[in-house]
């Protein structure tokens, strides 16, 4: 959480002086508004009441209840925010009556698990403290807490890591949804850019005869499950200490379910093999924090070296792929290489391309299209390669290049794109490297590279 803060721990001294300074707040607070008060603390037995991870959750509990708050259009009057070693509180005086606020509140401590951690006191202008009403459950049995707790029936200790539990689960879950948000969103912008040369498109089905836009659809929403499983495999602490071959094997499990999720949502067509390879890899590396694209890819890197060497001890019994049959044919790494050395016609050509469109004022579509062509332009496409041999892929590469110079007009697209479709030649692997560049543009656009939780 940026600064690291000083851990001490708190004695029965601590949490009276603290509680009393609580109370004159509020004092003050309702003497300057005469409005009733929400009080927010964390639920957190032991002596320690304040580190990183339990003031992360404090936030999220902040931002919570002021969603709630503006959601009912309740007016904020003041709020004061404080956080010692004793632990993290924030007081709001708001201008609605206490009985709704109540009601309000109980909805945000009950929502989730993280809720159960979040102490969210109604005060009520008189200076009462409204009661909840059914009581709270125990975090560990799930019986009424008040019972738990006059019974002793679990140690502070207990508590203590059930609650530390509590908020691990919940940043990792938030992470990786977040994270999987954006790799499917990524999906469905590759799939909805028009028009794209040959490819899948919201306006056709380009040169492929087995899927259309809905087939995208499918798939995308069938592989977010598969893109959260990746991040949270990449989160845990063990992750960046094994073998890239175990860590690739792992992905690889999680793959070959994805694969078959993807071909049960599109009825048998591959939309994304290419992009499960990538993303997931991507997804893995972004399960823990980390400064920029590059530590991102780099990352990534480390493990799809580990693909890259199965590739070059390949020998031709073993070829089974159209990618291992390139290899051995052309000496051409596809995907593998690409994420091996850190996905460089994305970092290189399509990302740049992108940020330099969108930052002149080019839409997303457009940006895209500007990417797209870059990467075709470079891309040894082993779709092209596959589909129309070496001398179609020299001169789609050539095409594009042309085109992307002479600013990528609408009328010069549409004609390459009827070129290939009846050639029946699409760039399938430049439209996953876009999806890619899509992710990557997101995660960065929306700072959850970093993985800090902001006040």
């Amino acid at each position: 959480m940026g600064d690291a803060m000083e851990i001490r721990t708190v004695g029965v001294e601590d949490v009276l002086r603290a509680r009393d300074a609580r109370v004159e707040r509020q004092r003050a607070l309702i003497s300057r508004h005469g409005a009733p008060l929400i009080s927010l603390t964390m639920n957190i037995a032991g002596a320690v009441k304040r580190d990183a991870l339990i003031q992360e959750g404090f936030f999220e509990g902040v931002r919570r209840v002021e969603k709630q708050l503006a959601w009912h259009g309740a007016t904020v009057l003041e709020a004061v925010r404080t956080l010692d070693f004793t632990g993290c509180e924030q007081i709001w005086a708001v201008r609605a009556e206490a009985a709704e606020l109540k009601v309000w509140m109980r909805a945000v401590e009950e929502a989730d698990a993280l809720g159960r951690l979040l102490d969210v006191d109604v005060i009520g202008a008189d200076g009462a403290k409204l009661e909840r009403g059914a009581p709270r459950r125990c975090l560990i049995c799930g019986g009424p807490a008040q019972f738990c707790a006059r019974s002793r029936a679990h140690s502070g200790e207990e508590l203590y890591h059930r609650a530390r539990q509590i908020l691990t689960e919940w940043r990792a879950g938030e992470r990786a949804a977040a994270v999987a948000e954006r790799a499917q969103r990524a999906l469905l912008t590759e799939a909805l850019v028009a028009p794209k040369p040959a490819l899948v498109d919201r306006e056709n089905s380009g040169a492929h005869r087995d899927m259309d836009i809905f087939s995208f659809a499918g798939s995308a929403a069938a592989l977010r499950v598969y893109f959260e499983a990746c991040v949270r495999l990449g989160g845990e602490a063990a992750g960046d200490e094994d073998a890239p071959e175990d860590v690739l094997e792992r992905l690889r499990f999680l793959g070959r379910r994805a694969e078959e999720d993807m071909l049960r949502a599109t009825g048998g067509a591959n939309t994304h093999r290419g992009a499960i390879f990538s993303l997931g890899l991507l997804c893995w590396a972004a399960g823990t924090p980390c400064a920029d694209v590059e530590e991102l890819t780099g990352r990534a890197a480390r493990i799809a070296g580990a693909a890259l060497r199965e590739l070059e001890r390949l020998t031709p019994e073993q070829a089974r792929t159209g990618g291992e049959c390139q290899y051995l044919e052309f000496g051409l790494t596809g995907v593998r290489g690409e994420a091996a050395s850190g996905f460089p016609s994305v970092r290189g050509c399509a990302l740049p391309a992108l940020r330099e469109a969108l930052a002149k004022g080019m839409n997303l579509n457009d940006a895209c299209l500007r990417a797209l062509l870059a990467l075709m332009a470079r891309v040894d496409d082993s779709n092209i390669l596959r589909r129309g041999g070496m001398e179609c892929l020299r001169r789609v590469q050539a095409q594009a290049g042309a085109l992307l110079a002479r600013g990528c007009g609408e009328a010069e697209l549409r004609a390459l794109d009827a070129r290939l479709v009846v050639e029946g030649v699409s760039p399938g692997g430049s439209a996953d490297l876009l999806a890619v560049a899509c992710f990557l543009h997101f995660l960065e656009e929306d700072h959850i590279l970093e993985g800090e939780v902001q006040p």
